[in-house]
């Protein structure tokens, strides 16, 4: 019953009982993939959503030249996929296990009768999307900055945001992130997400040596809220 347990902590399914987290997992069973494996690719149907419980997950879209663009990358708890509910009814993005993943799929009628049955399932899965909204804007904020080390620092918030314990001022990304994904989602090069990290580093809002990256939640929050910007909290 490990799933089980992790379930709580997922929002979509906060202040159900435990009978009912168990419902849910009857309907959604879990799929595991291996690292480099693709969950969903563009062009394929949107008809489902994906509960990840292990592992991390890079959601990108590839552009007509080739060219990946990171869209987000997901952790335990997250949700994804899930915008299946409006008119567009197949993938724009792919979606690749970053490592070796666990996720729970629920297919779009699944969904629709679960909400029917626990109306707080639909009350929750709306205040994800807010969420997710306020968090996507707080970004683009950051990344309309024509400064290189604000757009970096507002990607760096927002995944330390949806991933740090609540105990500490420092988190440790993944190390399954690279700082390629990182330049990826801030619209900058390798070379020069490299050289603001070290610099950042000197600064002391971030840690860690090599590909090993912490990252100092309210130093960062401090940085970006002295130029004006959005921070989330």
């Amino acid at each position: 019953m490990e799933e089980f347990w992790n379930m709580r902590g997922i929002n979509l399914f906060s202040n159900l009982s435990s009978e009912q987290i168990e419902e849910v997992l009857k309907l959604a069973p879990p799929t595991s993939y291996r690292k480099g494996e693709f969950i969903f690719l563009a062009g394929d149907a949107a008809d489902a959503l994906y509960i990840l419980q292990l592992g991390t997950v890079k959601v990108s879209y590839i552009a007509l030249n080739g060219d990946e663009k990171v869209l987000n990358i997901f952790r335990p708890g997250d949700i994804f996929g899930e915008l299946f509910l409006g008119k567009y009814r197949h993938r724009i993005g792919e979606a690749q296990a970053l490592d070796d993943v666990i996720v729970f799929k629920m297919c779009e009628e699944t969904f629709l009768s679960l909400t029917q049955r626990l109306p707080q399932v639909a009350l929750n899965f709306i205040r994800h999307l807010a969420d997710s909204q306020r968090e996507t804007l707080a970004r683009t904020h950051a990344l309309m900055r024509a400064d290189a080390r604000y757009r970096l620092a507002g990607v760096l918030l927002s995944m330390t945001r949806r991933y740090c314990c609540t105990d500490s001022d420092w988190f440790e990304l993944p190390g399954s992130v690279t700082q390629e994904d990182i330049a990826n989602m801030a619209g900058l090069n390798r070379s020069t997400v490299s050289s603001l990290i070290n610099e950042l580093r000197r600064d002391g809002i971030l840690g860690g040596a090599g590909r090993s990256l912490h990252i100092n939640r309210y130093a960062i929050e401090a940085l970006l809220e002295d130029v004006g910007l959005e921070v989330l909290e």
